[in-house]
């Protein structure tokens, strides 16, 4: 239930510097927000600003921390906000303008880039809880944990992340993002990853391991299709040896946010997931390269009051 909470103040926007869309935000939207609080914009200058951007929002106590850009740049700033592991109440509230090339948690919470749209939530000042994830690196326990609030996943998807990012091509469009995938397809090695929870468990050769707080990744796919942001449940979708052909052939399913029936994808829920690998393998969260297995990864339940 949304909880209707006092007036907004102070409104602070960690704004991507090198988004495609700046200009639009100073056009449409910026001008729509200064009429209704007072706004400061913190426009990041380099690739991890946004982190410390958000911190010092917090120590600052802003009413809203808005996180204008991709899925990136929402990780990042929702990293920086829990960064001082304060209490949820404490916090300032998170919100999102969406001017991503993906946008995919925006689709999962039916977020839209429309400054109406924007100042509707803003004005109406409800926020409702939203679940986190955290991931613990055990195999490098002086590595700081890093959060997440769409989906972490290991296979192919951080090597489609680091693909994207060599080639410079980070804003590109879904054909980019298509492109890069079936690349991937092409020179990726299967690997042996265990996944532990406590209610089940699977072993195998995955092309993906996907553990969702959202439904979508990868500009549309929806990987968890079935994940709710604030019933304080991961949903998984495990895909073994899936072929290119098949991964294809499957798409409008995936893209219209439907459960593919597949014999090499599986789906599941839990609240604390332990991922191991037989050999290197690294870990993205909400397209950000997070690290590397054996990882452990933990709900935390409404851990930010989000506008939606």
């Amino acid at each position: 239930m949304r909880g209707e909470m006092g007036g907004v103040k102070t409104v602070a926007i960690i704004l991507n510097g090198i988004s495609l869309k700046k200009d639009y935000f100073y056009i449409k939207i910026l001008p729509a927000l200064q009429h209704v609080a007072k706004v400061h914009v913190h426009e990041t200058r380099t690739r991890h600003d946004a982190i410390s951007l958000a911190s010092k929002a917090v120590e600052k106590r802003y009413d809203v921390i808005y996180a204008a850009g991709g899925d990136g740049t929402l990780n990042q700033v929702v990293n920086g906000m829990l960064a001082g592991n304060e209490n949820t109440y404490k916090l300032p509230v998170l919100g999102l303008i969406p001017l991503g090339s993906g946008n995919d948690y925006a689709r999962t919470v039916n977020i839209k880039s429309d400054a109406g749209h924007i100042i509707g939530l803003l004005m109406g000042f409800a926020a409702k809880p939203v679940d986190v994830g955290r991931i613990t690196f055990t195999g490098e326990p002086d590595k700081p944990v890093c959060y997440f609030i769409n989906i972490a996943d290991v296979g192919m998807g951080p090597q489609v992340v680091k693909r994207l990012l060599d080639s410079g091509r980070v804003f590109g469009t879904t054909l980019t993002y298509y492109t890069a995938i079936l690349q991937t397809f092409a020179t990726y090695r299967l690997q042996t990853i265990t996944v532990k929870t406590p209610q089940w468990s699977w072993q195998g050769k995955a092309r993906v391991v996907a553990v969702g707080n959202g439904r979508f990744f990868g500009s549309g796919i929806g990987i968890t299709p079935e994940a709710i942001p604030d019933d304080g449940l991961f949903n998984c979708c495990i895909g073994g040896r899936v072929s290119a052909f098949d991964f294809l052939k499957l798409q409008g399913k995936m893209r219209s946010g439907r459960r593919v029936v597949h014999p090499l994808v599986h789906y599941n829920q839990a609240q604390l997931v332990e991922l191991t690998s037989d050999k290197p393998c690294m870990i993205e969260a909400d397209g950000e390269l997070a690290g590397n297995l054996p990882v452990t990864i933990e709900m935390l339940p409404g851990r930010l009051n989000f506008l939606w």
